[in-house]
């Protein structure tokens, strides 16, 4: 059994997730964390983990979403963060890959979630999307804040990142992205990662893995991302399967085992 560390499961396409939810058992996944990328998905998130025993959710702004942050927006993720199925602050980050970002904003409501993951306690979930320096400086002056742990989401960067990253205690966590032809460093960052420190994941609907890439993602499609690991760490599947699911509780550690 898998878990699908992180998956967007209030988005529009998936029409309330119901039947995804119903096939988990079926699509051998024991747990979903459906994450928030902003107030409104961040309620939804909390709603459908309400509903369902295997799911869990994160609260918090992406970074392409601070720039509409509003008075009072904060109280309320620091409040939902307190929810008994409220596994992570996240995700949040920094995200430079169209030329005309703020990244002033970015920058400084990064800083100021860092502050809510460092009151909440809980584990932050990061987005880094051509923004490794910048991630760099502000994650070294606020370390301290991470006492509930990290993991760096669909990992993109260079195996030196990852290694440096995991030996701080990150977690890494890859997504169908590695599956891809043209994922070349895929096979440097895969294998770099220790075991107790790796972590799978759809980010579905987005970045679907081969043999769907080009259509919409789902959680049961972690497999591929993990068969894929499991075949450049030169590994056993069902080995990668079990250690990354242990990590995963281990990582949310408010997630309940199953039975």
């Amino acid at each position: 059994m898998l878990i699908d560390t992180h998956a967007h499961l209030t988005d529009e396409r998936y029409g309330g997730a119901e039947d995804i939810i119903k096939g988990m058992e079926a699509d051998g996944l024991e747990r979903i964390v459906t994450v928030g990328y902003d107030l409104q998905s961040s309620r939804a998130a909390a709603e459908l983990a309400e509903k369902h025993e295997t799911v869990y959710f994160s609260c918090g702004f992406h970074p392409s979403e601070t720039g509409r942050i509003a008075p009072g927006d904060y109280d309320e993720i620091v409040a939902l963060a307190s929810h008994e199925k409220c596994v992570a602050i996240g995700e949040i980050g920094l995200d430079y890959y169209y030329p005309d970002t703020d990244r002033e904003t970015q920058l400084r409501r990064l800083e100021e979630q860092l502050d809510i993951v460092s009151q909440t306690g809980l584990p932050a979930i990061f987005h880094v999307r051509d923004a490794y320096g910048d991630f760099d400086g502000i994650i070294r002056r606020n370390l301290s804040k991470l006492r509930g742990g990290a993991v760096l989401h669909c990992f993109s960067g260079s195996k030196e990142f990852a290694e440096t990253y995991a030996d701080n205690g990150f977690y890494i966590s890859f997504s169908g992205a590695i599956t891809f032809k043209n994922a070349v460093k895929a096979a440097q960052t895969v294998p770099a990662v220790p075991r107790d420190r790796l972590l799978v994941e759809t980010d579905c609907p987005y970045l679907t893995p081969e043999p769907f890439r080009g259509k919409t993602n789902y959680p049961a499609y972690v497999k591929y991302t993990a068969q894929k690991a499991a075949a450049l760490r030169g590994e056993d599947f069902e080995e990668l399967a079990r250690y990354t699911t242990q990590n995963a509780y281990s990582f949310y550690f408010k997630m309940k085992r199953r039975a």
